[in-house]
């Protein structure tokens, strides 16, 4: 997979985050450290915009190094930031809590309820061909 094919699977994976938790301005440069797809990307909030955008950002508050997989799932909330920090999955340059700001893009899937159940439709009970037969047999005797 080449760095734009990643890139673009992490800013889909984003998709429109919710804002609403940020609070003040950051620039974090993404360096991806995969052997084929590594490239560098930048995730910015300014002015109330984010943008996500596969070049470098020299300006930035934080630059962190992860590989592709442990990003993404830092991002989408399967790994806690500050753990795969804290574990060196993902290194950090700069301002920690802009990266885990990072962490709070993604909005978490709203678990389905499980759709109630219809109960079954109650039928009355076919009766069976011998006991149609029997019953025929019965309404003869009576009819001679």
């Amino acid at each position: 997979m080449t760095f734009i094919e990643k890139f673009e699977e992490i800013k889909k994976k984003i998709g429109t985050p919710d804002l609403s938790k940020l609070t003040e301005s950051f620039a974090v440069q993404v360096n991806m450290t995969d052997a084929d797809c590594g490239g560098a990307f930048y995730i910015a909030y300014i002015g109330g915009n984010l943008a996500i955008e596969p070049y470098d950002y020299h300006d930035h508050t934080a630059m962190i190094y992860a590989k592709s997989k442990d990003l993404i799932d830092a991002l989408t909330g399967k790994m806690d930031m500050l753990a795969a920090v804290m574990s060196g999955k993902i290194e950090v340059y700069g301002s920690i809590d802009h990266v885990t700001a990072l962490a709070t893009l993604h909005k978490p899937r709203a678990k389905r309820a499980a759709a109630a159940k219809k109960p079954a439709e109650k039928k009355p009970a076919a009766k069976k061909a011998s006991a149609k037969k029997a019953a025929e047999q019965s309404a003869e005797k009576k009819a001679k």
